[in-house]
């Protein structure tokens, strides 16, 4: 070759090597688990298996793998993280794969390059006892048609103390369920729900007794609104 050629094969080169990008830095992180104060077995807690979830800075879902939940190995590495700032979530599943533990991160977790990074330690505690309200009429009709302004959601535990009083616009309440947490296994309770008219009176109400509640994934409540002969009794 010409030294004229030589000298544009050398400069195809360097160009060639300026377009490159550089090399992603990369790291591992280890995650590990713990049921409790660590004196439950998977068994014990009806764990199967567990759910273990990484999140970047802006709580974006970067990895996830669920696993079987192994009490002689409660230990997970991610590999090949890009250098950065994570969290770490964990979720314990039933058999039926419905979420009765979870954890989190007690702080964010920095990925360096070329190390595995961590332990970061979750400990998983048992979901509390809660209620799924879903809130309809007996007929064909919504809001409107009922003439139904608000909704009133009153919760007595064990027939008695009430724990729970909250009003809603009907219209906002009919598009997704109300979630009530934080209950006891060992209580009992009452739901009493009623549609307000324009002029505060109790028009449509549901009522239901003793519901029974347990750790876990939500008890659900299907509540369809029924008219009241002149005016409901209040909740």
């Amino acid at each position: 070759a010409t030294l004229r050629t030589l000298f544009v094969m050398v400069l195809i080169g360097i160009a060639s090597g300026c377009d490159e990008e550089p090399a992603v830095q990369q790291g591992d992180l280890q995650v590990t688990y713990r049921i409790g104060s660590g004196s439950q077995s998977c068994a014990d807690a009806e764990i199967a298996f567990v759910r273990i979830t990484v999140l970047d800075a802006a709580e974006v879902r970067i990895a996830d793998e669920t696993i079987a939940c192994n009490p002689d190995e409660q230990s997970v590495i991610f590999e090949d993280l890009e250098i950065g700032t994570y969290s770490v979530t964990v979720q314990g599943l039933n058999s039926d794969n419905a979420m009765i533990f979870t954890g989190e991160s007690s702080s964010t977790i920095d990925v360096l390059a070329d190390q595995t990074n961590g332990p970061v330690n979750v400990v998983l505690d048992q979901l509390r006892p809660s209620i799924m309200v879903w809130i309809g009429f007996s007929e064909v009709g919504g809001c409107e048609r009922f003439e139904v302004q608000d909704i009133v959601v009153v919760l007595y535990e064990n027939g008695a103390s009430v724990i729970y009083d909250e009003t809603f616009p009907c219209a906002d309440r009919m598009e997704e369920g109300l979630l009530i947490e934080d209950l006891s296994e060992t209580s009992t309770y009452d739901i009493r729900i009623r549609g307000t008219n324009e002029n505060d009176e109790y028009t449509y109400e549901y009522n239901e007794d003793a519901v029974a509640v347990a750790a876990g994934p939500p008890s659900d409540v299907n509540a369809e609104l029924a008219s009241c002969t002149g005016v409901c009794s209040a909740p």
